[in-house]
């Protein structure tokens, strides 16, 4: 269950396709329209790893006793927009 709110946390910590202000939008329709399934799959790792690296560094620490599923979900979340952030950036 905590595998899949992991999952769930990586996923909605995916930056979307026009985050970036400053960058031109992109045209309609997309030439690489593989690459939002690349971004999502990356989120979801990234999103699985971090809570599951941040729990396992928390479990015995009294600063989050009964808040650890909370605060590895948060871990989750800012993991994968910082994974998928970077990798938006490189493309184009």
């Amino acid at each position: 269950m905590e595998i899949a709110f992991f999952i769930m946390m990586g996923w909605c910590g995916t930056k979307y396709p026009g985050w970036r202000p400053w960058k031109n939008p992109h045209p309609h329709p997309d030439p690489e329209p593989w690459w939002i399934y690349t971004v999502l799959g990356l989120s979801i790792i990234a999103g699985v790893a971090g809570g599951t690296l941040f729990r396992n560094a928390i479990m015995e620490n009294q600063f989050f006793a009964g808040q650890i599923a909370i605060a590895s979900g948060l871990a989750a979340f800012a993991s994968s927009g910082i994974v998928t952030g970077l990798a938006s950036l490189t493309k184009r």
